[in-house]
């Protein structure tokens, strides 16, 4: 697929109605809240954006993941995209997005490079609510990483998300000790991917398969 026909893809997707829920369901941990009407206290849940940012790689399309550092959190040493918590001078979440994509990695993003938002994910463990947006970037990036922030980058061509082979399940220990049996995941670059950024992605399988 090459960039042209890949946005235009993109574009055509959004103009339908996404498909949220129901492709957050295929790599949902069992009993995790996937929508509005199922969050107890959504008051307290607090903004966050996240970048999905793709680009030309030589014959493939990439996106970029981080890996979290090691620290004690319920996110530790996890994988997602770059993006992080709205501040008060933020002045939509889109820009939430871009600056914490440039805080966290580096990458400059301006409003033309958007191309598209994906569904909210809710992240019940830390009371946030998670709005993707995604971008295409003209020129291979450069990385910049915050070591406070970030402890790897990797790019994955699309095509693997496509690989129905890179769904599996495990078993996953959470900070507190508790262990999730059964979680679904995709297996990209030797990762574990799951959770929120794993929502995230299969909703964008899903539109890429449409």
């Amino acid at each position: 697929m090459d960039k042209q026909a890949f946005l235009q893809q993109i574009k055509q997707a959004l103009k339908n109605d996404l498909p949220g829920k129901k492709a957050h369901q295929l790599m949902s941990p069992l009993n995790r809240p996937l929508d509005i009407d199922s969050i107890p206290n959504l008051a307290s849940y607090k903004h966050s954006s996240v970048a999905i940012l793709f680009f030309e790689n030589g014959r493939t399309i990439d996106f970029i993941l981080i890996q979290r550092p090691e620290y004690e959190g319920n996110h530790s040493g996890q994988i997602s995209f770059p993006g992080g918590k709205s501040e008060l001078t933020d002045i939509n979440e889109e820009f939430t997005a871009r600056r914490e994509t440039f805080e966290e990695i580096g990458v400059p993003l301006t409003e033309h490079l958007m191309i598209g938002q994906l569904s909210d994910v809710f992240i019940p463990v830390s009371k946030f609510i998670v709005r993707p947006f995604m971008f295409w970037l003209d020129e291979t990036p450069s990385f910049v990483p915050d070591a406070r922030e970030v402890a790897e980058i990797f790019t994955v061509p699309i095509i693997h998300l496509l690989e129905e082979s890179n769904v599996k399940r495990t078993t996953i220990k959470l900070g507190n000790g508790i262990l999730m049996k059964n979680v679904p995941y995709f297996d990209l670059n030797d990762k574990i991917v799951w959770g929120a950024t794993a929502l995230v992605l299969s909703e964008l399988k899903e539109i890429l398969r449409t």
